[in-house]
C-alpha cells in the first residue's frame, strides 16, 4: 500500500510540473513582424514577414527565426528583389534571434498580468551576429498563451550586418536617390504550449 502510495504521489508530482516545463511554440497564425524602409528621404513604406518560427524550451532560451523569402512589401518585383539582392535568400535563407529569459518570468506570470522587460539578444542576420536589447510587453492571455510586444522599435544597421550594397542595389534599381540604411523593426509574437 505505501509502494502504491509513493508512485502515485511521484505521478502526480511528475505531471503537475510537466505544464512549467513544457516547451512554448510560437504560433505563426497571430504573430507578425514588421520592418518600416524610407525612401526619398522622407516616405516611409511597411513591410512584413509572412513566415516566422520559434520556441521558448524548458530552460527558458527564445529563439525565433524569420524566413526571409517570405518579405512580403506589397510590390511583387520588390519582394523579388529584397530577396535577390539585400537578403540574398539563396545564401542566407533566414534571419534568427535568441535570448534568455529568466526561467520563473512565465512560471510566476498570472493571466492577465503584463510585465515590461528588456530582453538582450543576439540578431543573426545575413552571415553576422550582432547583441541587441529590446524592450518588450509579456502578456500572458490564457494559461496556455502569451504575447509578446515590442513597446519601441528596435534598430537593424545595414552596415553592421553587410547589407549597404544590397540597399544600394535596390536604390539603383529603383532609381531612387536614397534608401535609408537603419531600419526600425517591431513585432507582436504568441506563443502556445
Amino acid at each position: 500500500m505505501r509502494k502504491t502510495a509513493l508512485i502515485l504521489i511521484t505521478l502526480l508530482v511528475a505531471t503537475t510540473s510537466l505544464p512549467a516545463l513544457a516547451t512554448w511554440k510560437l504560433d505563426n497564425s497571430n504573430s507578425l513582424l514588421s520592418f518600416i524602409s524610407v525612401k526619398k528621404s522622407a516616405i516611409a513604406e511597411n513591410h512584413s514577414f509572412a513566415k516566422l518560427e520559434g520556441d521558448i524550451d524548458a530552460k527558458a532560451q527564445v529563439t525565433i527565426s524569420v524566413d526571409l523569402a517570405s518579405v512580403n512589401t506589397n510590390i511583387a518585383i520588390r519582394d523579388e528583389r529584397m530577396k535577390k539582392y539585400l537578403f540574398e535568400t539563396a545564401k542566407y535563407s533566414s534571419a534568427n534571434f535568441t535570448t534568455q529569459l529568466d526561467k520563473t518570468l512565465l512560471k510566476g506570470l498570472k493571466v492577465g498580468q503584463n510585465q515590461q522587460l528588456s530582453l538582450s539578444g543576439i540578431v543573426d542576420f545575413h552571415g553576422l551576429q550582432q547583441a541587441v536589447t529590446i524592450d518588450v510587453s509579456v502578456v500572458k492571455l490564457t494559461a496556455d498563451k502569451i504575447l509578446v510586444n515590442t513597446i519601441k522599435p528596435f534598430f537593424i544597421k545595414a552596415d553592421a550586418f553587410g547589407v549597404v550594397a544590397g540597399i544600394n542595389k535596390l536604390k539603383e534599381l529603383a532609381s531612387l536617390p536614397s534608401i535609408d540604411y537603419v531600419v526600425p523593426v517591431s513585432f507582436s509574437v504568441s506563443f502556445v504550449r
